[in-house]
């Protein structure tokens, strides 16, 4: 009998947990972010398309082919669908990418997001496989987020169509935001498990190759030769960050300070090390994910009684 009543317990928290009806204003949020971020980096990208994406870009031929997945779009796709029409290299690319932008600007105003946000997803899938030696974190990320989005409430709150209003709550949104925070958290805790197996992580050195590297350095940071011990303390530092995260991102007393640290983490990204748009996307996602949710659950529905799932 009591067996009998702790699972039944165990599943009504599983349900809750998974289908509790939630504000879809922090997917809303994060719909906007990412999609003002993939618009700053086309925009960015867009004069050296050609030397990315074209038949005579860097990378190119044989080598080309072979990098790219066959099983997945491409550029070339849509090149072979449109050949018939008469349609050249120039036009096609030019075509993708009028498509791509008009995309992004839907998905960031909220204007039919269930089209835009699958479209966007496609022809950012298409570029990827394109030119895969030129993806790093950030598109990877970029492409995640865009997957949640397409597939969850993200239109229902701070769009066109909903214009201010932070929507209904759902069990939709609430899915979609546990299945991110979810893959969030293994994708933290893997990242930190592996950077762990790695000396330089221990002895501060991946800091100091990081912030002086041409590729990445910024600032000059001389000074911190004599002081290897701020070096081992930036290293372990992010090891706990990350290590830490699928546990103390849940536990209510510390998820603020958890969702700052992160923050502070991907803002240090951004600003030291150059990389912008991963560091915002990075930031975007945790902030959205679980900073967020405790906003609008406290503030804009604590008085609203959440309806049981049926």
């Amino acid at each position: 009998m009591m067996r009998c009543f702790a699972d039944s317990r165990v599943k009504a928290r599983l349900v809750d947990f998974f289908f509790l009806p939630a504000s879809p204003a922090p997917l809303a949020i994060l719909r906007i972010c990412i999609g003002l971020l993939l618009l700053y980096q086309a925009i960015v990208l867009a004069p050296f398309t050609f030397e990315l994406f074209g038949r005579d870009a860097f990378v190119q031929g044989d080598l080309a082919q072979y990098l790219s997945n066959p099983h997945l779009p491409s550029i070339k796709t849509f090149l072979n669908a449109f050949w018939p029409l008469g349609l050249v290299e120039s036009q096609v690319m030019v075509g993708i990418g009028v498509a791509y932008t008009l995309s992004l600007l839907c998905m960031i105003v909220g204007y039919r997001t269930r089209i835009a946000t699958p479209l966007a997803w496609l022809l950012h899938l298409t570029l990827m496989n394109t030119a895969p030696c030129s993806n790093y974190g950030a598109d990877q990320f970029l492409h995640i987020s865009l997957f949640y989005l397409m597939l969850s409430p993200c239109g229902d709150a701070f769009s066109v169509t909903a214009l201010t209003k932070r929507g209904v709550r759902t069990t939709e949104a609430r899915f979609w935001l546990r299945l991110l925070q979810l893959h969030l958290c293994i994708a933290y805790l893997a990242s930190g498990l592996e950077k762990s197996a790695g000396d330089q992580w221990w002895n501060g050195e991946v800091i100091w190759r990081a912030l002086n590297l041409p590729v990445y350095a910024q600032f000059d940071v001389s000074w911190l030769a004599p002081h290897s011990g701020l070096l081992k303390l930036a290293a372990w530092g992010t090891l706990v960050i990350e290590i830490g995260y699928p546990l103390f991102i849940w536990l209510r007393k510390t998820r603020l300070v958890w969702v700052t640290l992160v923050a502070s983490l991907h803002l240090g990204i951004a600003v030291l090390l150059g990389l912008g748009v991963f560091g915002l996307t990075m930031l975007s996602l945790t902030v959205c994910a679980f900073g967020l949710p405790l906003f609008f659950e406290r503030n804009s529905y604590r008085l609203e009684k959440p309806r049981s799932p049926q």
